[in-house]
């Protein structure tokens, strides 16, 4: 099997664990919204399996999960301002991370956190609000830290605060579970 089958089944694999997981908050809601959390499940398992992989996040399933998003907002509310709010959510939160990102690098003189969950933490807003944000990273980070200290314990290695963390394995799926549990129109 070539490496880009064995991700697609990868992907394949982890949308439907996250589908089992928000799944039952969304049989009670009608067909689109359970297709657009299919889609979302997708996109954010495609986007957990390359950043694990590859340490990248292709630009065209953060673009799917922003897409997704303002289609979901239209929908619920048929008010284009509602959408703009949602786009203006989004572009806040991924210059602000931006900002963060840029202030980090010049301070420590090595990138913390890369422009691939920067532009994906841009697209979650858009998806699970402003609000939501906070909930994604709590989720997010606490996978995270955990991955880190079953990797290191299975290598046998001391754990290291430098250590590459594939950040957007977590935040995508986080940005899912929020979105399904936690909703912004709730």
């Amino acid at each position: 099997m070539t490496p880009k089958a064995a991700r697609r089944r990868g992907a394949l694999i982890g949308a439907g664990i996250l589908a089992l997981a928000v799944l039952p908050r969304l049989l009670a809601q009608p067909w689109w919204v359970l297709i657009a959390g299919l889609v979302l499940c997708l996109a954010a398992a495609a986007i957990a399996v390359e950043d694990l992989a590859r340490m990248i996040i292709p630009d065209r399933y953060t673009v799917m999960i922003a897409l997704v998003a303002l289609l979901l907002r239209l929908e619920a509310t048929a008010d284009p301002w509602a959408v703009g709010v949602s786009f203006a959510e989004g572009l806040a939160v991924g210059t602000g991370m931006a900002a963060i990102s840029f202030t980090y690098a010049q301070l420590r003189g090595r990138s913390g956190i890369g422009f691939g969950d920067v532009k994906l933490l841009g697209a979650s807003a858009m998806l699970v609000g402003v609000w939501g944000i906070g909930l994604q990273l709590l989720l997010a980070s606490t996978a995270a830290a955990l991955f880190v200290i079953i990797r290191s314990w299975r290598k046998g290695r001391p754990l290291r605060a430098v250590a590459r963390v594939p950040f957007g394995a977590f935040l995508a799926p986080s940005a899912v579970i929020v979105w399904a549990w936690f909703p912004v129109n709730a």
